[in-house]
């Protein structure tokens, strides 16, 4: 019979809410290595106290023996009744590092003090939590493919207040996090735009008539820059115009050529955000997926996450 230590690991658990309440027996504690050394002098003065037979060495020793089972104390208890509740984590690129937001809350009368909360393999978030109140951690995690990822376990611990001991628990809390492919550095453009009648009207993103001025963007076409207004230092101001056509370019996966699946999403994903910045209508066709033309941060979203997804829930 193969022993496996995770089945005697306790874990908190989050309940039917979302929410994790850390209680006194889920909580593990050891002394850390200055706590060995510490307990190492201890025991060498209490080793020269009894050959000496000195009674203030004996007083000194007792009282730092002490000090040492009340920080023990202190550190258990500075973990002890913590609740802990996902707020949500907003979607990145593959490889890049996205931050998950826990509120974690206090019940107590006094702080709850150096509190770190870590994903395996992952840079740390320590924070304080005033007495009665609560505070947003922002955990980093670290990506490397994209698609819908759950980051598992948390460790929360903590040294406080004098880092002879080291008091953690293991947390669960069912958190995803969307990953976007990672964008390729350059795309060509696929097909030219067609041009289709607008639903906006002079609102719309047309190549008609000129309706206005607005400021200057990263990302937008020279062709639309009013370079009379700038020579007359009026600003950078980029010409629109509406009317009754719009640019519009569908993005099909089945006619990108690239090495694989993985390299056409990510021209897919750097054409999203340049038509994106181009304010032209796009829509995409990618599997059973068919998603309108239309533009804005909102319909980016949309086509990015069915890149995300593309091949996981099919």
């Amino acid at each position: 019979m193969q022993f496996n230590l995770r089945h005697w690991i306790r874990v908190v658990r989050s309940d039917e809410q979302g929410r994790a309440h850390i209680s006194g027996r889920k909580i593990y504690i050891l002394p850390t290595k200055y706590g060995l050394i510490f307990g190492v002098l201890l025991l060498a003065m209490l080793l020269g106290a009894l050959n000496y037979a000195n009674n203030p060495a004996f007083l000194l020793t007792f009282l730092l023996t002490g000090l040492v089972i009340q920080t023990i104390y202190s550190t258990w208890y500075n973990l002890l009744g913590l609740t802990i509740k996902w707020r949500g984590t907003e979607p990145v690129f593959a490889g890049k590092t996205a931050m998950v937001q826990m509120q974690l809350g206090n019940n107590k009368g006094r702080q709850q003090l150096s509190i770190q909360l870590t994903y395996d393999n992952n840079t740390s978030c320590i924070l304080d939590i005033p007495a009665r109140d609560s505070a947003l951690a922002k955990i980093p995690f670290r990506t490397q493919s994209r698609g819908l990822k759950r980051p598992g376990r948390i460790t929360i611990e903590t040294r406080y207040p004098f880092g002879l001991a080291r008091a953690w628990s293991y947390l669960y809390i069912d958190t995803e996090i969307l990953v976007y492919p990672k964008p390729a550095a350059h795309w060509n453009q696929i097909n030219p735009p067609a041009y289709q009648g607008s639903e906006y009207g002079d609102r719309g993103v047309g190549t008609d008539d000129f309706v206005g001025h607005r400021g200057y963007r990263p990302g937008d076409s020279p062709q639309h820059i009013n370079w009379k207004a700038l020579a007359a230092e009026r600003g950078l101001l980029i010409k629109q115009f509406g009317g009754d056509r719009v640019d519009t370019l569908w993005l099909d996966f089945e006619q990108i050529n690239a090495q694989n699946t993985e390299s056409a999403l990510s021209l897919l994903c750097r054409a999203i955000l340049d038509l994106e910045q181009q304010q032209l209508h796009y829509g995409l066709r990618i599997g059973a997926t068919k998603i309108p033309p239309a533009h804005g941060i909102i319909h980016q979203n949309i086509c990015l996450k069915a890149l995300a997804l593309y091949g996981e829930r099919e």
